[in-house]
């Protein structure tokens, strides 16, 4: 049978990038999604998975190395008081995994696996070192990072390479400024709000992110292609899919252009309360859609006998807020909406899923994937079984806001600006550092500074994280924070 090599089985990483764990029905979700549902019914299910990162970067990077994010010296540091060090996808500088780490990707190629990643996240590219060990690369056209190794639209690429350069960016924004204070103080706020409306939605149109398709469709042809090619051996393929990420495509739900800057509801400018609603069904739409494209997925590695011995696994590496907890997006301290995550093993024999239907509930961080994936290699399915490593404490470590490059732009002309301030001031406190710490169904919210008070929570009896029990559990919190203190590298 193709794809069943020496006996040991494919690994297949479904990863959908921005799913929060209550999207789906075996989370308690809403939605129907006939082909992930009928993935999550016959599958092990651990209903506590935890990000071990809020954004792309740290829990890929987590995933792949198997290091906890806090640990990590290229994702700790403060990108408020260095822009020049980013790690926005267009303006990125610096690796994130050095060349020749050991990663899953190296170490699974060392032990006869053909490794090939699947990108449709600008992240996650060679660039960022994302997909260090990873020997078959393949991008969807939604994919752009700046280093012209990628497509995009060249109007997208312009204004990108221009604001990348961070001192010709600095001095066109010195020269606006300049010509700026020829506007009336009381105009100048108006002025600076438009302009920004004005170009959020021009970058919105011209990115396409009112297509319900962000890159799936094409990234299942591609594998399609990769599938193909005859590689003797076990394949190990991980799959980034961008379809729940913002960007929704509000037009199909609303008649009305839908504000998606999160900064201007987040600094209390824009209310939130219609945009968020239009934003969650536009979500479900690109959802819907997605879920097609997986069932599609499927349907090709069948065909192609990768499943006829095989472990599949679904994940996404961050949540989403709409708002719960004053939050906006991700990249957000690590509430449940941002941290928790789905997570489910399945099993395929002879093209068909094996029934396990565990369930897990303790807490399980991502990062406990790296050893188990390897184990898998070794034939040992304890993943699948329902007996995924479990950590007596599990982390997801929030370090700080991704979106500083409009940093000097909001200082210059703060002062001068209500809008401008008030972005400013919502950045500066969700830049704040800080770190969820679970311990069974127990959370502790710890804050890196002496602005903001920690929180406690008990996770099963108040999942919606709302009573902050910490008056009365201090005993439990020094614990906790002693041990995120012994596990922080």
């Amino acid at each position: 049978m193709k794809g069943m090599g020496n006996g040991r089985p494919n690994i297949v990483f479904i990863m959908l990038d921005t799913a929060r764990a209550d999207y789906f029905r075996a989370y308690g979700g809403r939605l129907v999604l006939p082909n992930i549902d009928r993935l999550c019914s016959r599958a092990s299910v651990y209903e506590n998975a935890i990000s071990p990162g809020t954004y792309t970067a740290p829990s890929h990077v987590s995933l792949f190395t198997g290091r906890r994010v806090s640990g990590i010296r290229s994702l700790n540091i403060d990108r408020m008081r260095n822009p020049d060090r980013n790690t926005d996808p267009f303006l990125d500088k610096e690796r994130l995994i050095k060349r020749g780490e050991m990663t899953l990707a190296r170490k699974l190629s060392y032990l006869g696996y053909d490794t090939a990643i699947f990108s449709n996240n600008p992240l996650v590219t060679e660039y960022t070192g994302i997909t260090e060990g990873f020997s078959y690369l393949s991008y969807s056209d939604n994919v752009f990072v700046g280093h012209g190794k990628v497509n995009s639209k060249a109007s997208i690429k312009a204004v990108m390479s221009l604001i990348a350069n961070d001192t010709v960016r600095n001095r066109l924004i010195d020269l606006s400024c300049a010509v700026g204070r020829a506007i009336p103080r009381g105009r100048f706020d108006k002025v600076y709000f438009g302009l920004r409306q004005k170009l959020n939605r021009i970058y919105f149109e011209e990115a396409n992110a009112q297509d319900l398709d962000q890159g799936a469709s094409l990234t299942n042809k591609l594998v399609g292609k990769y599938l193909k090619r005859s590689t003797g051996g076990n394949r190990f393929m991980f799959i980034n899919y961008m379809e729940a990420h913002e960007g929704y495509p509000t037009d199909l739900v609303s008649r009305e252009y839908v504000e998606q800057d999160k900064w201007l509801y987040l600094g209390g400018i824009l209310d939130p309360e219609g945009p968020v609603e239009a934003m969650k069904r536009a979500c479900d739409r690109r959802l819907q859609h997605l879920d097609r494209q997986i069932g599609g997925l499927i349907d090709r590695l069948r065909e192609s006998g990768v499943l006829d011995n095989a472990v599949l696994v679904f994940s996404g590496d961050h949540g989403q807020g709409f708002m719960e907890h004053g939050q906006m997006f991700h990249s957000m301290f690590p509430y449940r909406e941002i941290s928790n995550v789905p997570l489910i093993a399945a099993r395929f024999v002879n093209g068909k899923q094996v029934n396990t239907r565990e369930r897990m509930r303790e807490p399980v961080s991502l990062t406990a994937l790296h050893d188990c994936l390897t184990d898998i290699a070794y034939n040992r399915m304890d993943m699948v079984d329902g007996s995924l490593r479990r950590d007596e404490y599990v982390f997801s470590d929030h370090t700080g806001i991704t979106e500083v490059w409009d940093e000097y732009l909001l200082r210059k002309v703060r002062s001068r600006s209500r809008c401008a301030d008030a972005i400013y001031r919502a950045k500066v406190h969700h830049n704040a550092f800080a770190t969820a710490i679970h311990n069974g169904d127990y959370k502790l919210v710890h804050y890196r500074n002496n602005r903001m008070r920690d929180e406690l929570y008990n996770t099963r009896e108040d999942p919606g994280e709302s009573e902050n029990l910490i008056k009365g559990e201090r005993a439990m919190a020094r614990e906790m924070l002693r041990a995120d203190i012994r596990m922080a590298r």
